[in-house]
């Protein structure tokens, strides 16, 4: 009935997981039932991880009303979850890279086909040979969290201090809680790339980490040399969080009190090691008795707040050798009916955005936006060649010229 209810009355009890609150008149709201909502999915969804935008970076409670440059699908044609998400007998596609669970997966390309540029013009073949080697969003999510901050970093090891005072950020939001610690937020965030073919690693309760460096909690599988494998965007979630010293894994806290007798939750007593020490007997792994913090990161992949294509990236924001006039004329021949400087540089406007209040004035004039030595290339790919394909015969890279 979370799904279905149309009351807007249903709610959950936070420590019954996920049952619904014994307050509830269900049967009044069995009595109303109806089609899902963007409000009745993002009731769960957007809000996941303690808050708006916490960790979900591409879906918040501002997606219930988005305008269109926010998300084109939900704001621009007022789509509801349900459209993309597919549901047969209950079983509803769809999954992120933070969870292993699924029951279908679904792509830009079920409803845009593998090729979804369908004009005939020269613009629209060279952007269908891309879907070859980058999915749709690397292209069309140039930013994430435009309706609302998230969270980018979340550091555990600074709670417990409940006589500090609560700085806020530059978008009013709270640097710190005695329960949580320290926070780092950004708006209209730039994504970091990484190469992937749908899978994704995993590290499980009970798996070692890192103790002297980082871990990677959940990161997309994926290779340069792998034809099966496209650039996708993601935010990568930072974290600092608990892990038992001896035994070299992650820790679950205990933190929620079950009532107001609860003897051992970290968000009543601020006492880690009681919450340490309850946590981990209740998921069945041994506790040592001696933590330490461990830094962590977890790739989040964009599949939402999608800009309409005027705004997609342009050649230019991410190929360097295409920022000059008459860069487009190393491969093709000069032609008045083609201007090769606009068809280059048409594409996300970053100042218009940061004079509409997006935190993005760093990318005025941002070009490799998706960073090609990073992902393995040893430069522009129109000067250095692709992954598969050498460069045209005779053609001299510019640096050899100079």
């Amino acid at each position: 009935m979370v799904c279905h209810d149309t009351t807007d009355t249903y709610k959950k009890t936070p420590t019954a997981a996920g049952m619904p609150d014994p307050a509830v008149d269900l049967v009044a709201v069995a009595k109303k039932v109806g089609k899902p909502t963007r409000k009745t999915c993002g009731d769960c969804h957007m809000s996941g991880g303690g808050g708006d935008g916490v960790k979900h970076a591409d879906m918040s409670p501002q997606l219930y009303y988005p305008g269109r440059s926010c998300d084109v699908h939900m704001g621009g044609y007022d789509m509801q979850c349900h459209d993309c998400h597919k549901t047969q007998n209950h079983r509803i596609w769809g999954r992120s890279s933070s969870v292993a669970v699924a029951e279908g997966s679904r792509s830009c390309e079920d409803c845009h086909t593998a090729s979804p540029h369908y004009g005939q013009q020269l613009l629209d073949y060279h952007l269908n040979k891309h879907t070859e080697h980058l999915l749709c969003t690397t292209c069309h999510a140039p930013l994430y969290s435009k309706c609302q901050p998230t969270k980018m970093l979340w550091d555990w090891s600074t709670a417990g201090d409940k006589e500090r005072v609560v700085e806020k950020d530059k978008y009013g939001l709270e640097l710190y809680d005695p329960r949580k610690g320290d926070f780092v937020w950004k708006e209209s965030a730039k994504p970091e790339y990484a190469w992937t073919t749908g899978l994704t690693k995993r590290v499980l309760l009970g798996d070692p980490v890192n103790l002297e460096g980082e871990t990677n909690l959940t990161e997309p599988v994926g290779y340069f040399n792998d034809p099966k494998s496209r650039i996708a965007p993601y935010k990568v979630m930072r974290g600092i969080q608990m892990a038992d010293a001896q035994h070299g894994y992650l820790i679950v806290p205990h933190l929620f009190p079950r009532d107001k007798d609860d003897p051992t939750a970290y968000w009543k007593h601020f006492d880690w090691q009681k919450s340490f020490t309850a946590g981990m007997q209740a998921a069945g792994f041994p506790y040592s008795g001696e933590y330490t913090w461990v830094k962590t990161n977890m790739y989040w992949k964009l599949n939402h707040e999608i800009m309409p294509k005027e705004n997609a990236l342009s050649c230019a924001q991410c190929h360097d050798s295409l920022k000059d006039e008459k860069a487009c004329l190393r491969c093709h021949q000069e032609n008045k009916e083609v201007n090769f400087k606009e068809l280059a540089r048409k594409g996300t406007d970053f100042e218009t955005m940061a004079a509409k209040g997006r935190d993005v004035v760093d990318l005025i004039g941002a070009t490799d936006y998706i960073d090609f030595k990073k992902l393995g290339y040893k430069g522009d790919p129109i000067i250095h060649g692709g992954r598969f394909k050498t460069l045209p015969l005779g053609f001299v890279p510019v640096e050899e010229e100079q």
